[in-house]
């Protein structure tokens, strides 16, 4: 004789995002694949001109951290009904 399985409740926990912080998360990634292109050009191009000095590059990685960070704060978790959010260790 088998067992019958009742389907499980879905515990779907969803995470909503404002479109502010959804479109700072899309223009880091942009600028990010700027900067990846960019260096990309100066390596196998030899492109001197493309060269960023170590202070901009430090100020753009902070910048983009920084927007990245703010966006993420944004989030908000909202838990399956009758779910308590997991304890922090």
């Amino acid at each position: 004789m088998q067992k019958k399985h009742s389907p499980s409740k879905s515990r779907t926990t969803c995470y909503v995002i404002s479109d502010a912080a959804r479109d700072t998360v899309w223009s880091v990634r942009d600028r990010l694949a700027l900067l990846f292109r960019l260096t990309s050009a100066r390596i196998h191009h030899n492109a001197v001109e493309l060269d960023l000095p170590p202070e901009a590059q430090l100020q753009l990685f902070y910048d983009l951290c920084n927007e990245l960070d703010r966006a993420l704060r944004e989030i908000v978790i909202r838990w399956p009904s009758g779910d308590a959010p997991p304890s922090r260790v």
